[in-house]
């Protein structure tokens, strides 16, 4: 009856997999990495479960294409298991850092241990080392069983660990779901490594890939795929409630516009431009509070809405902007420099409407950037 009941789980957990993935797949041509390795783990998760399924059923059974078949797919789970749980560290490691090459140094040694486990768990079928299956077809745990056990657990620790270590660079939301998300197939796996005949992980897994998902379906709607940060929409919704709640505290808008972009687009590529859109993004999130609102406006153009006690607290954002800009540009991060215009101003005491206080942002943005323009062509004159 047990196994029964494990296996109706599995099948209703794989119907969730099943129901998020027909829901995602019209997003297939707009995927970035880490979406790509959403994808995988619904995959693998599938094919566990689908794995785990098949063993419960089989466990015990007589006959010699039984044997064969309970030693294909105990060989295929145990070599999933560690896999599953790289995923879920390769998936942290890229949504913190949104770099290719960071991923693509790390991936071999990364992959060294679930390898190792590859490697004993093909063997096991001869040596027993990491499972067994008597003439009976009864699986059962090798003298070795733990090495599986600590190069899973070690990934899903690793995960946890490197998330907390950098959990300033991303927000106070997505460091929560981060976290959450290699906890749960933790807790099923101590559960399942304690009481033999329990099997949680790979349901709790599941619910972890549920959690990606809503988190996935909400960004759509409010964040821009490309930088990261809130998107037009929800600033106009943002600027809205401001103007709406009248409040004590001092609010400033800064409309910031990246100087020659077309330059960046022309003489490296779209790609390349792409890249500086999240370069700039990057130092808005390292120049700007957590709980100031940035977001992109369109183009090459980014918003931030501040709210400080007084208008004291806006030279120091700015100050930070200037200085993280100019960091950037020291460590030769790109095969360009990135230059700024920026506009400023604070939401009038006696209210406005959102689209005429952005409008005037705009405006102060553009009167520094034609002085910079005036600045960069009297330059030229005297050089020549």
């Amino acid at each position: 009856m047990l196994s029964f009941l494990y296996v109706e789980l599995n099948c209703f957990a794989i119907a969730v997999l099943l129901a998020i993935y027909l829901n995602i797949r019209r997003y297939i041509n707009k995927y970035l990495l880490d979406q790509k390795i959403y994808l995988t783990l619904i995959y693998v998760n599938a094919l566990i479960l689908a794995l785990d399924a098949a063993m419960w059923l089989l466990d015990g059974l007589p006959g010699l294409v039984t044997h064969i078949a309970f030693s294909m797919f105990t060989t295929a789970y145990y070599i999933l298991n560690p896999f599953i749980c790289v995923m879920w560290y390769l998936y942290a490691d890229f949504y913190i850092f949104r770099s290719y090459a960071r991923l693509n140094r790390r991936m071999l040694p990364v992959m060294i241990p679930a390898l190792v486990n590859l490697a004993l768990s093909v063997a096991s079928n001869i040596t027993g080392t990491l499972f067994s299956i008597d003439a009976q077809n009864v699986y059962r745990r090798g003298p070795y069983f733990l090495i599986l056990v600590s190069i899973s657990f070690g990934y899903l620790i690793y995960s946890m660990l490197f998330t907390l270590a950098h959990r300033r660079k991303i927000q106070a939301k997505d460091f929560l779901m981060l976290l959450l998300l290699p906890l749960l197939p933790l807790a099923g796996a101590v559960v399942q490594v304690l009481h033999f005949g329990l099997s949680l992980i790979w349901i709790l897994s599941t619910l972890s890939t549920l959690i990606i998902f809503i988190n996935f379906q909400n960004v759509e709607l409010d964040t821009d795929h490309l930088t990261g940060l809130y998107n037009r929409r929800q600033l106009d919704s943002y600027l809205h409630a401001k103007s709406q709640s009248a409040g004590t505290k001092a609010v400033a808008g800064v409309m910031i516009d990246i100087n020659n972009f077309k330059r960046i687009n022309d003489g490296y590529g779209h790609d390349e431009g792409d890249r500086a859109l999240a370069h700039v993004a990057d130092i808005l999130k390292r120049t700007f509070r957590e709980n100031d609102f940035v977001a992109r406006f369109g183009g090459d153009e980014f918003v931030a809405i501040l709210e400080m006690n007084d208008k004291s607290g806006l030279e120091p954002a700015l100050a930070r902007l200037k200085a993280n800009l100019a960091q950037f540009n020291e460590k030769k991060l790109a095969p360009y420099e990135i230059s700024l215009s920026v506009g400023y101003d604070f939401y009038p005491a006696e209210g406005a409407e959102p689209s005429e206080f952005i409008k005037n942002i705009d405006r102060l943005m553009y009167e520094q950037k034609k002085k910079l323009r005036e600045a960069e062509a009297k330059q030229l004159t005297i050089e020549n």
